[in-house]
């Protein structure tokens, strides 16, 4: 029986994103410019979260959709973080069942800030985020 470790699973998310992307006509190849195409995806699935009136008449992604997506797209950003400032995935100290991305001293949650630019919108940048995590590094 063939154990897989936290780094497996989120790499296999990372390849899921880049086959999803693909499929979107879109081009991931874990550089930090690809980043800026991820905020691109991640905000068609902002848009398509009814907002006001549009709620009571229109069924958007469910939260397990929602859940799901941080997922993938959290694994990809992950990886792109992992594979150009170093670091690597664990569970949390801090949270329970929480896995993290671990660089140096600093828990990151990947997937929880994917599903905040998902939600929020483009104050959540994940490009934007990532600038400030390399410049402080």
């Amino acid at each position: 029986m063939t154990q897989y470790t936290i780094n497996d699973m989120m790499a296999a998310y990372s390849e899921d994103a880049v086959e999803l992307a693909g499929k979107m006509g879109l081009q991931l190849d874990f550089s930090e410019e690809s980043l800026k195409i991820i905020d691109e995806i991640l905000e068609r699935y902002h848009q398509g979260i009814p907002k006001g009136i549009k709620k009571i008449f229109s069924k958007g992604p469910s939260e397990d959709q929602i859940i799901q997506m941080s997922k993938i797209w959290g694994g990809y950003v992950g990886e792109v973080f992992r594979r150009n400032l170093g670091g690597y995935w664990e569970m949390s100290k801090k949270i329970d069942n929480a896995i993290v991305l671990r660089i140096n001293s600093t828990e990151l949650f990947p997937p929880a800030k994917v599903n905040k630019r998902i939600v929020n919108g483009k104050e959540d940048g994940i490009y934007f985020y990532y600038q400030v995590l390399k410049n402080n590094m």
